[in-house]
């Protein structure tokens, strides 16, 4: 490849500019005043909502990984009884009702 005509330039500028030491301001710089909490709550939009604390659930969560067929299966189900009961049904719930089926 053939080198730029000027490489050689830009070298000797970058060469100057790395060992000229850099100059440090006069005073030091204070850190910035921390926002009063009640100015912050008063600039939030009305729709956005404050983030509660979360609650336990007294659940787990984990990864499953069932085949396509297993899935489709799950999915199918659910969207038959999504209408037979009119509210929505996850394959997810199914799965969570099957497995609790199954316990001693």
């Amino acid at each position: 490849m053939k080198p730029h005509r000027d490489a050689n330039e830009l070298a000797a500028r970058l060469g100057q500019a790395a060992n000229k030491p850099v100059p440090l301001p006069e005073t030091p710089l204070a850190p910035p005043p921390a926002p009063a909490p009640e100015a912050e709550k008063t600039v939030r939009s009305a729709t956005q909502k404050e983030k509660s604390p979360k609650t336990a659930t007294g659940t787990v969560a984990i990864t499953l990984r069932p085949t396509r067929a297993l899935l489709n299966r799950y999915t199918r189900a659910a969207a038959e009884r999504t209408l037979k009961s009119g509210r929505v049904c996850s394959a997810q719930e199914l799965m969570l009702e099957v497995l609790e089926r199954g316990k001693p």
